[in-house]
């Protein structure tokens, strides 16, 4: 196995485990409004895709994350979404809208884990 092949692999293994870490946060505080079934995360390409069982919907919505950065002030981080759409035109415009171009700040109890996603 390359460094190339090795440093691929550990990425793809910390991908995996920020994905399930995103999942269960996502599912333990949100459950009343629906369930993330599948997210996907890679870090090399700051992309982010995820499907989400929502109450009243007969269909997934699923979510395409592109270009997200995260940036570090201090002690606080902030995150800041460079593009996104959805499988739906009304979330999509949701999205652009209030998502966005928006910084968000992270909350401490998060922190560790979005550093890994930087």
């Amino acid at each position: 196995m390359t460094t190339g092949n090795i440093q691929d692999f550990l990425r793809g293994s910390k991908d995996v485990a920020i994905a399930a870490a995103v999942r269960n946060f996502f599912n333990s505080k949100y459950s009343r409004i629906g369930q993330m079934t599948d997210v996907s995360i890679d870090t090399a390409t700051r992309e982010l895709r995820v499907r989400l069982e929502l109450v009243g919907e007969h269909t997934p919505v699923e979510i395409h994350v592109a270009n997200y950065n995260i940036e570090q002030h201090g002690e606080q981080a902030t995150l800041t979404i460079g593009n996104a759409t959805a499988s739906r035109e009304w979330v999509t415009e949701l999205l652009r809208q209030f998502v966005v171009g928006q910084r968000f700040v992270i909350p401490e109890r998060a922190a560790a884990m979005v550093k890994l996603l930087a």
